[in-house]
């Protein structure tokens, strides 16, 4: 990891190259990962979704799709 940079950038890691909050998400991450086949209520619609969509992006997967196509809509 180089200084203010993190490899799971993209992946959405919120540290900016501080350790102690990057091995906070990835323990976080590590714990949904282990409780995959558990299922958590979206906090948006309360519909059933993995715990790992919460930890990496707060809500199910149907309320990213409409929060993107919200914000970004198609242009066919």
């Amino acid at each position: 990891m180089h200084v203010g940079r993190c490899a799971e950038a993209h992946l959405g890691c919120p540290c900016r190259g501080d350790e102690a909050i990057h091995e906070e998400r990835s323990r976080e991450l590590s714990e949904a990962r282990a409780t995959a086949d558990l299922s958590v209520e979206c906090p948006e619609c309360g519909s059933p979704t993995t715990p790992l969509s919460i930890v990496s992006w707060g809500n199910c997967r149907a309320c990213r799709t409409a929060h993107s196509r919200s914000t970004h809509p198609l242009r066919w």
